[in-house]
């Protein structure tokens, strides 16, 4: 989604965009439905342990590197982006060899296997989180790419969407594509047999929505709570939200852009612990509470929820994440791109 938010304002601004991923990804679906082209590299992902996953991965890799050279022999890019994921690796690796214009962005606080290896061969290095090790240079501090949509849309909407009452405060849960045990459990058992004085958006996963939806019914279920597996139209929630209570990966520079209050919870198994990292910035600039996921239980959340949702302190809270948002990540990441191909194209796109 990213790299989409990038994609769009390369072309508003007459580029032409292409992408490639790999032919299990989410974006091998998201990316043709957005408009864009769409190839595949052929490489495997990479774990950290040694055994036959690792030794396949290995042997992807001269493959993927025929595939990235056909890529770049079909599309004759300026400049070639890769977003942090193992398939741009090959693709991005091999443009730079060739002297073409290569930028990484990094996603996270912590810097992942690609882009560290990326790092030394690229023109410019993209960081959606500030990092004291890695500033000046090619390192450009941009902050993480947000779609439009993210942005525009307006409570009044969301509250229509969602048929909420508009004179009630609103707490939205989610924790990510495949939910969050720990977060939804302590959600439900705080608030589903409770009629709170705020409203509740739960996006539960679609793994745990019908234990989160059963939990809902019966005469003493919570009715201003309401669970959703999915939502394609998100930034419709996170516009009606007064507080939100979620893990810290990508999601954070999504929630600062809308002055959102949090109650950060990182995933555990994080790799490097960067959401962990995440979380503890925006707590400690004031935009945010930080629970462990061992800590996280329903009396802490209601804790912290109640935190959250006092209008004074979710007034300050609010402008302390405005101060940390980067609303216009996409176009500082678009104005590097275009920085880089100016001097080989004229200062324009063929």
């Amino acid at each position: 989604m990213p790299a989409l938010a990038l994609a769009d304002v390369l072309t508003e601004r007459g580029h032409e965009v292409a992408f490639c991923g790999t032919e299990k990804g989410m974006e091998r679906e998201l990316v043709p439905k957005a408009g864009y082209p769409f190839s595949t590299v052929r490489i495997r992902g990479f774990t950290r342990r040694l055994g036959l996953s690792t030794l396949r991965t290995l042997g992807s890799i001269p493959v993927a590197g025929v595939d990235a050279w056909r890529l770049l022999r079909l599309y004759r890019p300026h400049c070639v982006v890769g977003v942090g994921a193992y398939a741009s690796g090959p693709v991005v690796a091999e443009a730079a060899l060739r002297g073409i214009s290569t930028v990484a962005v990094e996603m996270d606080s912590h810097m992942g296997w690609t882009n560290t290896i990326l790092s030394r061969l690229v023109d410019r290095v993209c960081l959606s989180f500030p990092d004291a090790k890695r500033t000046g240079g090619k390192y450009v501090y941009t902050g993480r790419p947000l779609r439009p949509a993210l942005l525009s849309a307006t409570r009044e909407e969301g509250v229509e969407r969602f048929r909420l009452d508009a004179d009630k405060r609103v707490l939205l849960v989610f924790g990510g594509s495949l939910g969050a045990r720990t977060l939804n459990r302590a959600t439900v058992s705080a608030f589903a047999k409770l009629q709170t004085p705020f409203q509740i958006i739960h996006v539960t996963g679609e793994r745990e929505y019908q234990e989160v939806a059963a939990a809902l019914e019966g005469p003493d279920a919570n009715r201003f709570y309401q669970a959703h597996a999915f939502l394609d139209d998100f930034p419709l929630a996170l516009a009606a939200a007064d507080a939100v209570a979620a893990r810290a990966g990508g999601s954070v520079a999504e929630i600062l852009a809308r002055g959102l209050p949090s109650l950060l919870v990182p995933y555990p198994l994080a790799t490097g612990d960067h959401q962990t990292v995440n979380a503890r910035m925006v707590m400690e600039e004031g935009a945010a509470l930080m629970l462990s996921d061992a800590e996280l239980d329903a009396i802490r959340l209601a804790e912290a929820v109640a935190i959250l949702l006092d209008p004074e302190i979710n007034a300050r809270m609010r402008q302390a994440a405005l101060r940390l948002a980067r609303p216009d990540a996409a176009d500082r990441i678009a104005d590097v791109v275009v920085e880089l191909v100016a001097p080989s194209t004229g200062g324009h796109y063929d």
